[in-house]
C-alpha cells in the first residue's frame, strides 16, 4: 500500500515542479518580449525572433488564440490533481497582484511600446554606424595617418 502511495506522489509533484517551470518560463518570455529587441543592438539577427514574438504576443492579447505556454501550464496542474485557474496567465499571476487591474491595458500598450521603441532604436543606430563608416571611407587620409604608418 505504501508504494501504492509513493507512485501517485511522484508524478503529482513531477507536475506541479514542471507548471512551475512553466510559470518561469512564461515570466522569462513576456520579459523578452518587452525588451528583447535591444538584443537587435547586437546584430540584426537578434531582431527577427524578438519581432516575431511581438507579432505573437499581440496576436494572442488582441484575438482569442490561447497561448500554449498558459494551455501548458493549467494541463500539468490538472495532472497534479490541483484545479486550473480561469482566463489568461497574466489575469491569474499579475493582475491585481504586480499591477491594479484598472491599469492592464496601460502596461499592456506600454510594454509594446517598449518593444518597439527597441526597434527604432536599433534601426536608428544602424543608421548612424552606417553614416558614420561611410563618412569615414570618404574622408580623406590625415597627414598624422601618414607620418604613423596607417
Amino acid at each position: 500500500m505504501r508504494t501504492t502511495a509513493r507512485r501517485a506522489y511522484i508524478p503529482t509533484v513531477a507536475a506541479l515542479i514542471a507548471a512551475g517551470v512553466v510559470v518561469l518560463v512564461h515570466l522569462a518570455y513576456l520579459f523578452y518580449a518587452t525588451v528583447g529587441g535591444f538584443l537587435g543592438l547586437r546584430g540584426l539577427l537578434w531582431l527577427w525572433p524578438h519581432l516575431i514574438s511581438t507579432v505573437w504576443s499581440v496576436g494572442v492579447t488582441l484575438t482569442p488564440i490561447n497561448c500554449p505556454l498558459t494551455a501548458l501550464e493549467k494541463w500539468l496542474l490538472d495532472v497534479a490533481g490541483r484545479a486550473p485557474y480561469d482566463g489568461s496567465f497574466t489575469a491569474h499571476y499579475l493582475r491585481d497582484v504586480v499591477y491594479p487591474a484598472k491599469y492592464e491595458d496601460g502596461i499592456w500598450l506600454a510594454m509594446i511600446g517598449v518593444a518597439l521603441l527597441s526597434y527604432v532604436v536599433v534601426l536608428a543606430s544602424r543608421a548612424h554606424t552606417s553614416r558614420s563608416s561611410a563618412a569615414t571611407a570618404s574622408r580623406p587620409p590625415d597627414v598624422r595617418d601618414r607620418v604613423s604608418g596607417r
